[in-house]
Protein backbone atom coordinates (compact mmCIF):
# COMPACT_ATOMS: atom_id res chain seq x y z
CA UNK A 1 0.00 0.00 0.00
CA UNK A 2 3.04 2.30 0.17
CA UNK A 3 2.26 3.58 3.66
CA UNK A 4 5.02 1.83 5.60
CA UNK A 5 3.06 -1.19 6.83
CA UNK A 6 3.49 -4.53 5.06
CA UNK A 7 1.41 -7.70 5.28
CA UNK A 8 -1.95 -6.11 6.07
CA UNK A 9 -5.10 -5.07 4.24
CA UNK A 10 -6.80 -1.69 4.21
CA UNK A 11 -10.46 -1.17 3.41
CA UNK A 12 -10.22 2.58 2.98
CA UNK A 13 -8.07 4.80 0.75
CA UNK A 14 -4.75 5.54 2.43
CA UNK A 15 -2.21 8.14 1.36
CA UNK A 16 1.07 6.76 0.05
CA UNK A 17 3.97 7.90 2.21
CA UNK A 18 6.62 10.31 0.98
CA UNK A 19 5.07 11.39 -2.32
CA UNK A 20 3.44 14.79 -2.75
CA UNK A 21 3.74 16.00 -6.35
CA UNK A 22 2.72 12.94 -8.37
CA UNK A 23 1.52 13.34 -11.96
CA UNK A 24 0.87 9.69 -12.96
CA UNK A 25 0.52 6.26 -11.35
CA UNK A 26 0.34 2.64 -12.51
CA UNK A 27 -0.37 -0.62 -10.67
CA UNK A 28 1.03 -4.07 -11.44
CA UNK A 29 0.16 -7.40 -9.89
CA UNK A 30 1.97 -6.70 -6.62
CA UNK A 31 3.86 -3.45 -7.13
CA UNK A 32 3.04 0.16 -7.93
CA UNK A 33 4.71 3.02 -9.77
CA UNK A 34 4.45 6.82 -9.63
CA UNK A 35 5.95 9.72 -11.58
CA UNK A 36 6.76 12.87 -9.66
CA UNK A 37 6.56 16.32 -11.27
CA UNK A 38 10.34 16.35 -11.82
CA UNK A 39 10.20 13.26 -14.07
CA UNK A 40 11.56 10.84 -11.48
CA UNK A 41 9.91 7.44 -10.95
CA UNK A 42 9.11 5.88 -7.58
CA UNK A 43 8.05 2.30 -6.83
CA UNK A 44 6.86 0.18 -3.92
CA UNK A 45 5.51 -3.30 -3.18
CA UNK A 46 6.77 -6.69 -4.35
CA UNK A 47 10.29 -6.80 -5.75
CA UNK A 48 11.27 -10.46 -6.06
CA UNK A 49 12.40 -9.94 -9.67
CA UNK A 50 13.64 -6.36 -9.48
CA UNK A 51 10.40 -4.75 -10.63
CA UNK A 52 11.00 -1.76 -8.33
CA UNK A 53 14.13 -0.88 -10.30
CA UNK A 54 16.32 0.15 -7.36
CA UNK A 55 18.98 -2.54 -7.84
CA UNK A 56 17.66 -4.91 -5.16
CA UNK A 57 15.12 -7.72 -4.84
CA UNK A 58 13.79 -6.71 -1.45
CA UNK A 59 10.14 -5.80 -1.04
CA UNK A 60 9.38 -2.33 0.32
CA UNK A 61 6.29 -0.89 1.97
CA UNK A 62 7.29 2.71 1.17
CA UNK A 63 8.23 4.28 -2.19
CA UNK A 64 11.85 4.00 -3.37
CA UNK A 65 13.30 5.89 -6.31
CA UNK A 66 13.85 3.90 -9.50
CA UNK A 67 17.55 4.13 -10.30
CA UNK A 68 18.85 6.32 -13.10
CA UNK A 69 15.58 7.52 -14.60
CA UNK A 70 14.85 11.18 -15.32
CA UNK A 71 12.56 12.96 -17.72
CA UNK A 72 9.90 10.26 -17.57
CA UNK A 73 6.48 11.14 -18.98
CA UNK A 74 4.60 7.80 -18.76
CA UNK A 75 4.78 4.53 -16.83
CA UNK A 76 3.21 1.09 -17.09
CA UNK A 77 3.38 -1.75 -14.58
CA UNK A 78 3.08 -5.36 -15.69
CA UNK A 79 2.86 -8.48 -13.59
CA UNK A 80 6.51 -8.45 -12.49
CA UNK A 81 8.05 -5.92 -14.83
CA UNK A 82 7.85 -2.16 -15.31
CA UNK A 83 8.09 0.14 -18.32
CA UNK A 84 8.78 3.88 -18.61
CA UNK A 85 8.64 6.37 -21.47
CA UNK A 86 11.06 9.28 -21.43
CA UNK A 87 10.54 12.73 -22.91
CA UNK A 88 13.05 11.93 -25.67
CA UNK A 89 10.79 9.14 -26.98
CA UNK A 90 12.92 6.25 -25.70
CA UNK A 91 11.48 3.36 -23.67
CA UNK A 92 13.05 1.79 -20.60
CA UNK A 93 12.11 -1.37 -18.70
CA UNK A 94 13.15 -3.43 -15.68
CA UNK A 95 12.15 -6.47 -13.65
CA UNK A 96 11.29 -9.99 -14.80
CA UNK A 97 12.71 -10.84 -18.21
CA UNK A 98 12.23 -14.61 -18.53
CA UNK A 99 10.17 -14.19 -21.71
CA UNK A 100 11.70 -10.93 -22.96
CA UNK A 101 9.55 -8.44 -21.03
CA UNK A 102 12.47 -6.00 -20.70
CA UNK A 103 12.95 -5.95 -24.49
CA UNK A 104 16.73 -5.61 -24.52
CA UNK A 105 17.51 -8.80 -26.46
CA UNK A 106 18.22 -10.97 -23.42
CA UNK A 107 16.34 -13.09 -20.88
CA UNK A 108 18.30 -11.75 -17.91
CA UNK A 109 16.39 -10.14 -15.04
CA UNK A 110 17.00 -6.39 -14.89
CA UNK A 111 17.07 -4.89 -11.40
CA UNK A 112 17.60 -1.40 -12.80
CA UNK A 113 16.17 0.19 -15.97
CA UNK A 114 17.60 -0.77 -19.37
CA UNK A 115 16.66 0.70 -22.73
CA UNK A 116 14.13 -1.27 -24.73
CA UNK A 117 15.54 -2.07 -28.17
CA UNK A 118 17.10 0.66 -30.24
CA UNK A 119 13.98 2.55 -31.21
CA UNK A 120 12.65 5.98 -30.33
CA UNK A 121 9.78 8.24 -31.38
CA UNK A 122 7.43 6.54 -28.91
CA UNK A 123 4.44 8.48 -27.59
CA UNK A 124 2.54 5.86 -25.55
CA UNK A 125 3.30 2.62 -23.69
CA UNK A 126 1.24 -0.17 -22.14
CA UNK A 127 2.05 -3.31 -20.16
CA UNK A 128 0.21 -6.61 -19.86
CA UNK A 129 1.13 -9.44 -17.52
CA UNK A 130 4.28 -10.37 -19.44
CA UNK A 131 4.20 -8.34 -22.65
CA UNK A 132 4.42 -4.65 -23.46
CA UNK A 133 3.35 -2.30 -26.23
CA UNK A 134 4.62 0.98 -27.64
CA UNK A 135 2.89 3.43 -29.97
CA UNK A 136 5.15 5.50 -32.21
CA UNK A 137 4.58 8.94 -33.68
CA UNK A 138 3.93 7.39 -37.11
CA UNK A 139 0.91 5.47 -35.76
CA UNK A 140 2.59 2.05 -35.75
CA UNK A 141 2.45 -0.31 -32.75
CA UNK A 142 5.34 -2.37 -31.46
CA UNK A 143 5.32 -5.25 -28.98
CA UNK A 144 7.70 -7.47 -27.01
CA UNK A 145 7.69 -10.14 -24.28
CA UNK A 146 5.43 -13.16 -24.02
CA UNK A 147 3.47 -14.17 -27.11
CA UNK A 148 1.77 -17.46 -26.26
CA UNK A 149 -1.70 -15.95 -26.74
CA UNK A 150 -0.93 -14.21 -30.01
CA UNK A 151 -0.02 -10.83 -28.57
CA UNK A 152 1.95 -9.96 -31.75
CA UNK A 153 -1.08 -10.07 -34.02
CA UNK A 154 0.82 -11.93 -36.75
CA UNK A 155 -0.40 -15.47 -36.09
CA UNK A 156 2.68 -16.54 -34.13
CA UNK A 157 2.94 -17.45 -30.45
CA UNK A 158 6.67 -17.26 -29.78
CA UNK A 159 8.23 -14.89 -27.26
CA UNK A 160 10.08 -11.78 -28.47
CA UNK A 161 12.91 -10.20 -26.50
CA UNK A 162 13.13 -7.12 -28.72
CA UNK A 163 10.31 -4.94 -30.09
CA UNK A 164 8.56 -6.13 -33.25
CA UNK A 165 6.02 -4.17 -35.26
CA UNK A 166 2.44 -5.42 -34.95
CA UNK A 167 1.45 -6.43 -38.47
CA UNK A 168 -1.30 -4.63 -40.34
CA UNK A 169 -1.73 -1.70 -37.98
CA UNK A 170 -1.35 1.95 -38.93
CA UNK A 171 -3.03 5.18 -37.96
CA UNK A 172 -3.24 4.10 -34.32
CA UNK A 173 -3.92 6.82 -31.73
CA UNK A 174 -4.08 4.81 -28.48
CA UNK A 175 -3.07 1.43 -27.07
CA UNK A 176 -3.73 -0.68 -23.99
CA UNK A 177 -2.76 -4.16 -22.86
CA UNK A 178 -4.74 -6.79 -21.01
CA UNK A 179 -3.37 -9.78 -19.18
CA UNK A 180 -2.51 -11.63 -22.41
CA UNK A 181 -4.16 -9.59 -25.16
CA UNK A 182 -3.76 -6.18 -26.75
CA UNK A 183 -6.04 -3.39 -27.94
CA UNK A 184 -5.48 -0.42 -30.24
CA UNK A 185 -7.65 2.49 -31.31
CA UNK A 186 -7.41 3.56 -34.96
CA UNK A 187 -8.57 6.77 -36.52
CA UNK A 188 -11.34 6.10 -39.04
CA UNK A 189 -11.65 8.18 -42.22
CA UNK A 190 -14.38 10.80 -41.98
CA UNK A 191 -14.77 14.21 -43.56
CA UNK A 192 -17.40 15.25 -41.00
CA UNK A 193 -16.02 14.37 -37.58
CA UNK A 194 -13.36 12.36 -35.81
CA UNK A 195 -14.29 8.69 -35.70
CA UNK A 196 -12.31 5.89 -34.13
CA UNK A 197 -12.35 2.12 -34.59
CA UNK A 198 -11.09 -0.29 -31.88
CA UNK A 199 -8.90 -3.22 -32.96
CA UNK A 200 -7.95 -6.15 -30.71
CA UNK A 201 -5.74 -9.18 -31.15
CA UNK A 202 -4.79 -12.29 -29.18
CA UNK A 203 -5.25 -16.03 -29.27
CA UNK A 204 -7.22 -18.30 -26.97
CA UNK A 205 -5.73 -19.72 -23.83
Amino acid sequence: MGRGAAGCWTRRPTRVSGLSEVVAVSAGSGHSLAIEHDGSVWAWGGNSLGQLGNGTTGNTAVPVRVSGLTGVTAIAAGNEHSVALKSDGTVWAWGSNAVGQVGNGTSTTARTPVQVGAFSGVVQIAAGDSHSLALKTDGTVWAWGQGFSGQWGDGTTNNRNTPVQVAGLSGVVAITAGSAHSLALKRAASAVRNLFAPVSWSGCR
